[in-house]
């Protein structure tokens, strides 16, 4: 298969494309055929060793994906052949992520994609949007309430299809012409949840002054 990798932290010098063996999955996995594949800041940090140093004597970088399953390891239902999914967190804790032809993932990892999504959409809901889903669940539902949205993530945040029960105002200039974009979208699915003991609480990414701002209007 065709696969970026590098074997060193560093720019993007260190880069490397070529050839790789094709992988097969084991137990519990599934084999994706990558058709889109989404970089985040967070993955070029870790190649640059900012937020991670070398784990693997290889790393295949990107976390996020999108494609379908060609290939199932035991324990997969077979039935999971040929399903479009998207990717996350692919590059946690193994060595090879989704900047390649193939990669093989935990099946929980591989999220069923709706047809009426894009392969582009979809490679675009890990990073993104389970940290728009964090941001916004953190502290509880938000049925009733009104949540202030600035920034990037107004595009996940405020597709109402997304976050039913809420009214997500956008502070960005471009909110408006964000809404008329997304009005002409299909729905994309919910990301899974990502609330549990692995990430902590503290990790809310609103300001103490936003924080009081949305408390005092519960």
């Amino acid at each position: 298969m065709r696969a970026v990798w590098y074997e060193r932290n560093g720019a993007a010098e260190v880069l490397h494309v070529g050839e790789m063996p094709d992988p097969a999955p084991g137990p519990g996995e599934v084999r994706v055929r990558i058709i889109t594949s989404g970089i985040n800041p967070s993955d070029w940090k870790r190649r640059q060793g900012l937020t991670r140093r070398m784990e693997f004597p290889r790393v295949i970088p990107h976390q996020d994906g999108a494609g379908v399953i060609d290939r199932v390891g035991p324990g997969v239902p077979a039935s999971r052949l040929g399903e479009r999914v998207w990717l996350y967190e692919s590059q946690i804790g193994r060595p090879f992520g989704t900047a390649a032809d193939y990669t093989v993932q935990p099946a929980a990892h591989a999220v069923p994609l709706p047809s009426s999504t894009s392969f582009a959409e979809g490679a675009g809901l890990g990073v993104p949007a389970m940290t728009a889903h964090r941001c916004v669940f953190a502290d509880g539902p938000v049925t009733g309430k009104t949540v202030l949205v600035t920034g990037g993530l107004e595009l996940w945040v405020t597709t109402p299809s997304s976050w039913p029960g809420c009214t997500a105002p956008g502070s960005s200039p471009r909110s408006a012409q964000s809404r008329r974009r997304r009005s002409l979208w299909p729905p994309v699915p919910t990301p899974p949840s990502i609330t549990g003991p692995r990430i902590p609480r503290s990790a809310s990414w609103t300001s103490p002054a936003a924080r009081g701002w949305i408390r005092s209007s519960k």
